[in-house]
């Protein structure tokens, strides 16, 4: 999809686990996503969420 408008596409919402944003950042897909409920409401830490999404492939800044 990123590819096809020429814009970044920054998904939002709806992201709920770990494996939401795994996909939605999966080649083709969104250049980037955001999120805060699942942040907020404790169900996932943002250092978590990316330990997770390196060790799936996910490009990325390095946690910490």
């Amino acid at each position: 999809m990123a590819a096809a408008v020429g814009v970044p596409v920054i998904a939002s919402g709806g992201a709920g686990a770990a494996p939401h944003f795994r996909d939605v950042l999966a080649p083709g897909g969104a250049d980037a996503a955001l999120a805060a409920s699942v942040f907020h409401f404790g169900d996932l830490s943002v250092a978590r969420l990316k330990t997770y999404l390196l060790g799936e492939g996910v490009a990325m800044r390095p946690v910490g």
